[in-house]
């Protein structure tokens, strides 16, 4: 996957309008010119994978070549404003049929930044909390994220359900150094209320909540998350990874290893 600007395609078809109206006395050398846009033309044939418009550029090509040969301080004729014109005319119905089985996904607005979801999952979390967690649970949260963006609840439901217990098991480590029990998520959390000093309680009903009511029925396959519900969820499981990691910021590895 791979983000571009829109604004990358409306300036390509502004360049090929450009080129298309090219008049007698126009600049060929110069930043913006016509051969500076050439440039630009052929060059994003290529990035945005149009190769069949690329194929049918090469009278394009050789009048870039031509054009290049000249003298810096050169300006188009009528006839070659002419022959460019035309060239660009031909290659316009190319790009547009080409262009008709493109598709681009415009990705819709969702409850957190979009943006956030995509590329920056951190800043959705407490501040500092986000590089304390384990590898696999950035992992995790980063995939979340990215399948909320793109509208695949119940595939986020499950990076979602993965990151928390990674998370989980990285505290329960932190805080409990000997006499472990089983590093599952059930017995971990009952391991955790019997202890003499247990974690806050509001945290271990919110992680035995979570489990119940999601991530036990998250593993079987009838269980199907709509994109409003996911978001619920994110938001649950980011409030107990913020309560965990701020309890365990000081450990510098969890001994789970």
């Amino acid at each position: 996957m791979e983000s571009k600007s829109i604004l990358r395609y409306i300036a390509l078809g502004a360049i090929l309008r450009y080129l298309k109206d090219a008049t007698e006395g126009w600049p060929i050398y110069g930043e913006r010119y016509i051969l500076d846009n050439i440039d630009y033309f052929l060059r994003n044939l290529e990035e945005f994978n149009l190769p069949v418009t690329m194929r049918a550029a090469g009278k394009l090509r050789q009048l870039r070549e031509k054009f290049a040969a000249l003298n810096s301080d050169r300006k188009i004729t009528a006839v070659e404003a002419s022959e460019l014109g035309i060239t660009m005319a031909d290659l316009e119905k190319t790009l547009f049929a080409e262009a008709e089985g493109n598709i681009a996904f415009i990705i819709t607005d969702k409850r957190m930044d979009v943006n956030k979801l995509l590329s920056n999952v951190r800043a959705l979390m407490a501040p500092t909390i986000f590089d304390l967690l384990p590898d696999i649970a950035r992992d995790d949260f980063n995939e979340a994220g990215k399948c909320i963006a793109f509208e695949l609840p119940t595939a986020a439901a499950f990076h979602l359900m993965r990151g928390t217990e990674a998370v989980l098991r990285h505290f329960y480590c932190s805080v409990i150094t000997r006499k472990r029990g089983e590093l599952l998520w059930g017995p971990m959390v009952k391991d955790l209320r019997r202890r003499k000093k247990p974690p806050p309680e509001p945290l271990l009903d919110n992680l035995d909540n979570i489990r119940r009511s999601f991530r036990n029925p998250t593993q079987h396959p009838d269980k199907v998350y709509d994109i409003q519900e996911v978001q619920d969820l994110f938001g649950l499981c980011i409030d107990v990874v913020n309560r965990m990691a701020s309890l365990f910021k000081k450990v510098k590895k969890s001994g789970c290893e």
